[in-house]
Order: structure tokens, then sequence, then C-alpha cells
């Protein structure tokens, strides 16, 4: 099991640098695959959690993504070699996502030494920075209005397949223990004390005494494999045309995926759970909308009995985990704190309304979708 001190420690290692700095390091660390250099003036800062990220142009026209990853997972190359790894095997099987670029020494991982934050254990560190091919594209956050009942079938069928293609994936680095993981959901107990409203905290209780009930005794059942863990709605990228049949101008397709920082071997259906879950974020019908998703996802990766069983504990659960800890994180890196807590108020509210629906309801609506497949 990690340190219990990892999540605080990837605050404290969040990297400290300028996008002016990644940029002169990478121009004497890579050699990009379409020529020219990276233009200084292009940069635009991302938003992350734990790590810095920057949406750069190249002189030849292309576009990368600059990663520095945090002090944490800088110092587990196992970890680094399997995000590689799994975005190499996801693209060789046609599922659209960032690939690395090698470096000039022929590693896809170059270190920069950088200072850390005050109260951090050392002074410096070493973190990995990557460069990554850019998926063209909108994410899907942007364009909420094209978030249809057809987009949300689309999103999961999308999802699926990935999923699909993961089965002939593994990798030891994705071995892990990680906090972010459902299986590891009653953890987030630890740090509830960074909300402070008692019926927030009363509802975060019960989804966790909900999960003791109804997954931990079937733990043993689920399917397991290396899974993505975060296809939420920052990290879905989707292709905009015109149409008239949407509720705004546009239809959205989901095209690919990014952010692989939170890659490990956990349950299959935690996927479409934290999908289903961060895309009910700020919609009218968050039960039918995450209903189309479970759908699509299984017209491409049919769950059992038992898996589809827990979804609506795996959805609240993971909605717990991103409040508690988006309210642990905000105290401790109050600079981030927007992109932080961007989950908090909508997350709740729809904590809310799962509790008052109750999962007989939410699975009867799942049903009723996956019926007019």
């Amino acid at each position: 099991m990690a340190d219990n001190d990892d999540e605080a420690r990837r605050k404290l290692e969040k990297p400290q640098c300028s996008a002016e700095a990644v940029v002169e390091f990478v121009r004497a660390s890579f050699v990009l695959p379409c020529g020219g250099e990276v233009d200084a003036s292009s940069a635009k800062e991302l938003n992350s959690y734990d790590d810095r990220n920057f949406h750069v142009r190249a002189t030849s026209g292309a576009q990368y993504t600059l990663k520095v990853h945090n002090g944490v997972e800088s110092q587990n190359q196992p970890l680094l070699d399997a995000q590689s790894a799994m975005m190499r095997h996801l693209t060789a099987r046609g599922v659209k996502c960032p690939c690395p670029v090698v470096g000039v020494d022929g590693h896809d991982i170059a270190r920069m030494n950088l200072p850390l934050r005050q109260g951090a254990r050392d002074a410096r560190r070493d973190h990995a920075v990557r460069v990554l091919t850019w998926v063209d594209g909108s994410i899907a956050d942007d364009c909420r209005d094209a978030h249809t009942p057809a987009f949300m079938r689309e999103l999961g069928a999308f999802l699926g397949r990935m999923v699909r293609a993961l089965e002939s994936f593994s990798h030891p680095g994705a071995e892990r223990w990680h906090q972010w993981d459902n299986a590891n959901a009653l953890t987030v107990r630890k740090f509830m004390d960074a909300v402070e409203d008692p019926a927030r905290r009363a509802i975060a209780e019960g989804v966790l005494d909900d999960f003791e009930a109804k997954v931990s005794p079937v733990a043993g059942s689920l399917r397991r494999g290396a899974t993505h863990n975060d296809a939420n709605e920052q990290n879905v990228i989707v292709r905009l045309e015109t149409s008239g049949e949407c509720a705004g101008p546009f239809r959205a397709t989901p095209v690919g995926i990014i952010d692989f920082g939170d890659i490990n071997v956990s349950w299959r259906v935690n996927d479409v759970a934290i999908t289903c879950a961060y895309y009910m974020l700020n919609k009218r019908d968050p039960v039918g909308d995450a209903a189309q998703c479970l759908a699509g996802f299984e017209s491409e990766f049919p769950l059992t009995d038992v898996e589809r069983s827990i979804v609506p504990t795996l959805m609240a659960a993971r909605l717990v985990v991103s409040c508690v800890l988006g309210a642990y994180s905000a105290a401790r890196d109050p600079a981030n704190k927007e992109y932080l807590l961007t989950t908090q108020k909508p997350g709740w509210e729809v904590l809310g309304a799962l509790r008052a629906a109750g999962d007989e309801e939410i699975l009867r609506r799942f049903a009723a979708a996956r019926s007019k497949q």
C-alpha cells in the first residue's frame, strides 16, 4: 500500500516552473517528430490537479502537450512506463489518445530538477517531463449543450471500446495502490475533516456505508484489469459538427481520451461508473444521462449482473472521493482552488439526488435504457 501521505505530498511536490523554463528544457531534451521546435510564445497552461501541463505549437505547425509530473509520480518509473505503454497500446487499436515523443536519449522521459514548495521534505526534486502528441478536438466539458441522450450513448460506446482494448493490456507498473481507485473509496474517510458542512459529511458517510454493505462483499467476483480511471468530462475529446438535431448549435462525437495520470489495475466496471458520475454534473436529468452512457457502454462491453448492480454505488463513491479530496486539496493549493473545487457544488447536488432516488429506481432506469438498444 502506498504511503498514506502521498496525497499531501502531491500538493507539496507540484512542479514549480514557468512555461518558458519548460520550453527551454524541452528544446534541449526532445526532437519533435514533425520537425521544427517549440514556439515559446504559444505556451498556454492547461488545468491539472497535481502536475503542470502546457499546450504548445511547434514552428512546423504541429501541436503538443508538455507535461511535468508531480514529485511523487516522478519517482515511480514503472508507473511512467505503464502510462507510455497504455497510450501506445490504445493508439495501435484505434482508440485515439496522446502518444509520447521520444527524447534525444531514446527515452520517453527527461528529468528536470526543480525547487519544491515550502514544507516539502526536500529542497528540490527531479521531475519527469514528457512531450505528448496533441489530440485534435474540443474538451467535452466545453460543449455541454451537445450532451444529448445520443451523445451520452456514443460516449458509453467509445468507453466500452477502450475498455475492450485494454483487456489485452498489462504492465507491472499499473499494479499500484492509488487513492483515486474506486476500490479504495473507503480510505477517503481520513480526509473527511476537510468537509465542513455536517449535512454533506452525512451524505458522504451514507455513501461509504453503502459501499461497505453492497460493494465490499462482492469485490472478489468483479473482473479486474488495467483501467484509465478518469474518463471525466475534461478528459474526453469530442469532434463538433453543426447540426439542427441538438439542443445547441453543434453535434458532438467522442473521438479521443487524454490524461493517463490515474491509470491502475482495478475493477473494469470502474471506468464506466466514473464516467457516469462526472457526466451527471450540472444536468437536468443526471440519472437519465448515466443510463444512456451505461447502455452505450454495454453495447460494446457487457457487464455481469453483479457489476451492473453496484454501478449506482460506484458512481456515488467516486463523487464522494472527488468532493472530499477536492476540498482537502484546495486547502493546500489555494492558487489552484477554482479547478480543484470544480466538482464541489454540482457533486454534492448529484449525490443528494442519487440518495433521494435510491438504487432500485436508478437500476430500473438503467434497465429501461438498455432495453432500447
